[in-house]
């Protein structure tokens, strides 16, 4: 029992040095054995950059900065993931019973690029 609640505050722990606030942007990932998810939140006005940034990354899926989505999709390389966003805010969801490891390190990727965009443009 002592090793389970270890593990729950060691994973408890992780999220929030994972965690970043800053000013209006906050970017939480939580990377269990089941998923992996990314949320951001962050000025309306990086909508644009962030949405250009995912459309070359996703293609031919497109994410329109201007509008709320949620977009279910399988890729060229067969990873399946989801998208929801709206002005100022996206979310990033991968099933890892569904996806490769492959798959799995490609989302992180990509999830690290977008907050990279958003922490490099945030004023």
């Amino acid at each position: 029992m002592k090793i389970k609640s270890l593990l729950i505050a060691q994973i408890a722990a992780f999220a929030l040095l994972i965690s970043c606030n800053n000013g209006d942007v906050n970017i939480a990932v939580k990377d269990d054995d089941g998923y992996y998810r990314f949320k951001a939140h962050f000025d309306d006005n990086l909508s644009p950059r962030v949405s250009e940034f995912l459309n070359d990354h996703i293609s031919p899926i497109r994410i329109d900065p201007e509008q709320e989505s949620k977009v279910i999709t399988v890729l060229a390389d067969q990873t399946k993931l989801t998208v929801e966003s709206s002005p100022g805010e996206l979310m990033i969801y991968l099933d890892k019973e569904e996806n490769s490891r492959a798959s799995y390190h490609r989302v992180k990727n990509l999830c690290e690029g977008v907050k990279d965009v958003i922490l490099k443009h945030n004023k």
